[in-house]
């Protein structure tokens, strides 16, 4: 008897599922859409008067605001999702300010991008940093309810999702280099303080190494390594990893370009083709005269020298006048 006990209230529970969803409303969105897009926040690290690392020919400032332009338009090519630069010159921003774009839009990641710079000449390679989790520190006579709440605002609550996305683009920076898996570093990084979202530091090379800096002078948009942080973020935001080929640019001059270029060599060849039936005419007139009176030598049939014998013959008889 008790086992049915039991079991009775069992089923009368999983008879009440249907109306709990029922009492949910409309089942929300499966993942981001055109209308709804993903929207990641890319911040290029320093600017302005903050050069950041330097190498031999290369500032760090330069090469972050590149490359995040090129990992913005890599990400574009799929609707739904939203690339924000934090700044697109050589501007100086502060890290309030930066974090400040971010929460703004209500973007759903946060990535700052990075070419750091060591003391070891053999360094090399990216890099991947996360914030560590921390307890704020409490100002005196602060509520309790005010250190929790900054706790929740801060990085602290979202460790998991940094870690998912830390591994997923590990995993994708692994396989262009066999062999080398490049690490992930826990760490109070100041760039990702104030950010209420998922955020992640990455270092895409050693610009102070010169193989890292040749290969950082030379990014693409198709960089494996920027592919591999589309790619992170399309995994991340529930979306499939295919990234469409880059659309041609469109240019309107080159129709008409291309019309006027075979106009200008035919206008010579007209023009040639015009003087040439009086070069032709010209040689029926020197045949008239195949011969000198005195010598009876025919001169040559190149147009050139039929045209100078008459110059000849009418020579002769000035010659016998003296």
């Amino acid at each position: 008897m008790r086992h049915f006990r039991l079991i009775i209230p069992a089923l009368w529970l999983v008879s009440l599922v249907p109306c709990a969803d029922a009492l949910a409303g409309p089942a929300k969105p499966g993942g981001p859409s055109a209308s709804a897009p993903f929207v990641v926040v890319i911040d290029p690290g320093h600017g302005g008067r903050d050069a950041g690392s330097r190498g031999a020919l290369l500032l760090e400032k330069d090469f972050t605001l590149r490359a995040a332009g090129m990992l913005a338009a890599l990400l574009a090519r799929r609707s739904e999702v939203k690339a924000i630069l934090t700044r697109e010159a050589d501007t100086e921003m502060t890290a309030v300010q930066r974090a400040s774009v971010a929460n703004y839009n209500a973007a759903a990641l946060f990535l700052t991008l990075h070419a750091d710079a060591s003391w070891r000449p053999g360094a090399r390679g990216p890099a991947i940093m996360v914030a560590a989790p921390r307890r704020p520190p409490r100002v005196a006579g602060e509520a309790a309810q005010a250190v929790a709440f900054r706790w929740q605002r801060s990085q602290n609550i979202h460790l998991a999702s940094n870690r998912r996305f830390a591994l997923s683009l590990q995993r994708r920076f692994a396989a262009i280099r066999a062999g080398e898996r490049p690490p992930i570093h826990i760490l109070a990084v100041r760039n990702l303080e104030g950010v209420r979202m998922p955020a992640a530091y990455v270092s895409l090379g050693v610009i102070s190494t010169p193989e890292d800096e040749a290969r950082l002078s030379e990014t693409g948009e198709e960089d494996p390594y920027l592919t591999a942080i589309a790619r992170a973020v399309l995994k991340f935001a529930g979306l499939t990893e295919d990234l469409p080929p880059k659309p041609p640019v469109p240019v309107e001059d080159a129709p008409a370009e291309s019309s006027r270029a075979p106009e200008s060599p035919r206008q010579p060849e007209s023009s040639e083709t015009e003087t040439k039936p009086p070069e032709s005419s010209q040689a029926p007139e020197a045949s008239e005269h195949p011969a000198t009176p005195e010598t009876g030598v025919a001169p040559p049939e190149s147009p050139q020298s039929g045209a100078d014998a008459p110059v000849t013959q009418n020579a002769a008889p000035a010659g016998e006048g003296r």
